[in-house]
């Protein structure tokens, strides 16, 4: 027997066993079959932080605005928008007509609702910050002002929305088109607390609205033609490309190849790949013992040769000194640092003989392989030993704010395609700030880079923030930056990835 045959029916047995919803004899024909290697972390947008919500969620949700493929803003629930003339202020104006799945009419009302209740301390929401342009919303975060009356945003009227900014944000309407932002229904998670995200409260906006779900294994979206997009969980690289070879999956993500097949898949020329803002890299917590000690920090940087994941990733990644990706103003020229004499003498003159070092990173796709190569490197070049441990998405997700270890390892998308959206990440109160770390001079320059129009200008802000941030106290080691490769079956007509990585439902079509 073909032994490529062979493995892929072994695959097909193992997942049978484990995942006995599907056939793999079958074919999923009624639907557009998607694969997703973890399951959403949360399905509230106001919570949500990672890429799997973040892709479910822009389908099921609109904002006022919205990015086309081709990065263009446009409005969505905005009929139209505009900065007042000599003020620092901004005016909505929603689409009359707009109705919730629940045929309920989309008012001012409901985003205001949503800023309040992302702003409110007590939900802790990691995305808060993105609300910090406007008038005294860092202060209500912050519990410094009680009363979000006080907060620079109001309903005029049942289809206009005034928000008044500290200062002028070019880029403050493309944060609309990003899912924290989006309206809720307040008299709803009145009603339901925490089970309104359930699929039998869930009330949404999007052009799709979901119809099943199964956790841990798959959901069901339709929308008003008709159309039915099947998204099916399944962590296990080897069965997800089964499943594609039998027919089963229309799209399989990077995610779900396996390392090893990507040669043989780019000989027969069926992997796509689209470009994409998206950057790898390892956090340390600055607060814990040895990283508290930025020199140990740069250690363990020099130990890395980057160029290595380059060529286990198959040239799908390419390495990168710079925190900001290619294709945005202030992308650093990448600079090869590996250095591991110097990196061992400035271990050799710390005292970590007996320091345990635990580094933790999301069991999915090939960041196993990756924390192996680190955990190799740094044992290599440094003589020390990390322990590395590997978690499910949620469980990850949430030991970073409960139990932050002494180095992670994490990705960013952008959320809309402003440098901004990267170096503001690791200010003083970001909520996506998982090391601790909090500095004035580098967040001084990231608010005069947000203030500033000329783009020179706005470029030597970020080379010098950047210069703090990877060089002077060594926060992050950015690692490398990722294309979206996937595979497309022939029943699909052509179709790309967003920059940010998100598959927009509305663009899969069958072939006639």
């Amino acid at each position: 027997m073909n032994l490529k045959i062979l493995r892929y029916k072994l695959a097909c047995f193992f997942f049978l066993i484990f995942f006995t919803t599907y056939n793999c004899n079958a074919s999923e024909t009624k639907y557009i079959n998607i694969n997703m290697s973890s399951e959403p972390g949360t399905l509230d947008w106001n919570l949500a932080t990672d890429s799997s919500s973040f892709l479910i969620i822009n389908n099921i949700m609109a904002g006022l605005t919205k990015l086309n493929n081709k990065l263009e803003l446009e409005n969505n629930l905005a009929e139209d928008w505009y900065f007042v003339e000599g003020e620092n202020q901004i005016i909505f104006e929603i689409k009359k007509g707009v109705l919730w799945s629940d045929n309920v009419e989309l008012k001012s009302y409901h985003f205001i609702d949503s800023w309040e209740r992302l702003l409110n301390p007590n939900t802790a929401a990691d995305y808060a910050y993105f609300l910090f342009d406007i008038k005294n919303a860092k202060e209500y975060n912050s519990g410094k002002i009680k009363n979000f009356r006080k907060v620079g945003v109001r309903a005029i009227d049942d289809y206009t929305i005034e928000i008044n900014l500290k200062t002028k944000k070019s880029y403050f309407p493309s944060l609309m088109s990003f899912m924290s932002t989006f309206p809720i229904r307040k008299d709803l998670i009145d009603i339901y607390g925490e089970s309104w995200i359930k699929i039998k409260n869930l009330v949404t906006l999007g052009p799709f609205e979901m119809i099943e779900k199964k956790n841990n294994s798959y959901m069901i979206f339709k929308d008003k033609s008709g159309k039915k997009i099947k998204i099916i969980i399944n962590e296990n690289s080897t069965s997800s490309l089964a499943m594609f070879e039998n027919g089963q999956l229309d799209i399989l993500d990077g995610g779900g190849i396996p390392l090893l097949e990507i040669p043989y898949l780019q000989s027969k020329g069926i992997i796509n790949t689209n470009n994409q803002f998206r950057n790898n890299y390892i956090g340390f917590n600055v607060n814990k013992k040895p990283f508290d000690d930025p020199e140990i920090r740069r250690a363990f940087m020099l130990a890395i040769n980057k160029e290595i994941f380059e060529s286990i990733l198959q040239n799908t990644v390419s390495a990168t000194n710079s925190w900001i990706p290619k294709g945005m103003i202030g992308n650093n020229k990448y600079i090869n640092l590996y250095d591991p004499k110097k990196a061992k003498e400035i271990i050799n003159g710390k005292s970590l003989k007996d320091t345990k070092i635990k580094f933790l990173f999301p069991e999915s796709g090939n960041n196993r392989l990756i924390a192996e190569v680190l955990q190799s490197m740094w044992k290599e070049n440094l003589n020390i030993n990390v322990d590395i441990q590997g978690l499910e998405w949620k469980v990850y997700l949430s030991t970073l704010d409960s139990d932050r270890p002494n180095m992670f390892r994490a990705g960013w998308a952008a959320d809309y395609p402003d440098p901004h959206n990267f170096m503001n990440l690791f200010t003083c109160k970001s909520g996506n700030n998982e090391t601790g770390w909090c500095d004035k001079a580098y967040d001084e320059l990231i608010r005069k880079s947000s203030n500033e129009i000329n783009e020179k200008k706005r470029v030597k802000y970020y080379d010098k923030a950047q210069e703090i941030l990877i060089y002077k106290e060594n926060v992050i080691i950015p690692l490398y930056e990722s294309n979206q490769i996937f595979l497309k079956s022939d029943r699909l007509k052509k179709f790309e990835y967003s920059k940010m990585g998100i598959i927009n439902f509305s663009d899969l079509n069958l072939r006639n």
